[in-house]
């Protein structure tokens, strides 16, 4: 697993843990309840804000651990067969 990937693993893995934070907490910002689970929990407008933005980026995370370096990158050999 290349650094990149492993870069890319561990902000998914925080973006998530924060979202699960922000979905899990209540405040007056929370907006209305949409759909209700119980009687004491409900998803509220700003847990579909937190999820678009999870959503984001994660999207965003898979993308930089797929792309492959960009030119002249070090690390990925054009520097070295230059020299």
């Amino acid at each position: 697993m290349t650094a990149r990937r492993v870069q890319a693993t561990v902000l998914a893995l925080v973006i998530t843990v924060l979202a699960v934070f922000g979905v899990a907490g209540h405040s007056r910002l929370s907006g209305p309840i949409l759909w209700t689970i119980n009687d004491t929990n409900g998803v509220h407008r700003d847990d579909l804000i937190v999820a678009g933005c999870w959503l984001v980026g994660i999207v965003i995370c898979v993308l930089l651990g797929r792309s492959p370096r960009p030119p002249g990158d070090a690390g990925s050999g054009a520097a070295s067969r230059e020299e």
